[in-house]
């Protein structure tokens, strides 16, 4: 094939197999999935509440992602659709904050997710950016 070049194939993931394969021995998957699923659970409390909104589905069928659905922005005005949670998204992204903003049923949503790296505070600072967003006359 003519997209086949082998000089060209990173092969970092194969070197890095039995290291990533050692981490998770050490960590444990499921220890690893309990911490994640608590974050996810706790960070999207601490969202609904500092927010004055709610979850997208009820607190006890989250997993490791969930949607918190977002206040009311100063700066948007009519229907909330795919266009407003794009400003939403892109006024995030410009403070540094990578999070996806979802236009549903009238309402926008974060969808918030954790892995082993996530910490809480990370949570704490999306809460306060999207409060002073809130306030905000232009996202």
């Amino acid at each position: 094939s003519g997209f086949y070049w082998p000089g060209l194939a990173d092969w970092s993931s194969f070197l890095a197999l039995d290291e990533a394969m050692a981490f998770w021995d050490l960590v444990g998957i499921e220890p690893a999935r309990t911490y994640c699923n608590y974050v996810v659970r706790d960070a999207a409390v601490l969202l609904a509440d500092g927010w004055g909104t709610e979850l997208g589905i009820p607190e006890e069928l989250l997993s490791t992602m969930a949607l918190v659905q977002l206040p009311e922005f100063a700066a948007l005005k009519g229907e909330l659709n795919y266009e407003a949670a794009e400003m939403v998204q892109n006024a995030l992204y410009a403070e540094k904050i990578e999070v996806p903003v979802k236009a549903l049923s009238g309402k926008l949503y974060v969808r918030i997710s954790a892995h082993i790296y996530n910490h809480i505070e990370e949570y704490e600072t999306l809460r306060d950016v999207v409060l002073q967003l809130q306030k905000s006359d232009s996202l």
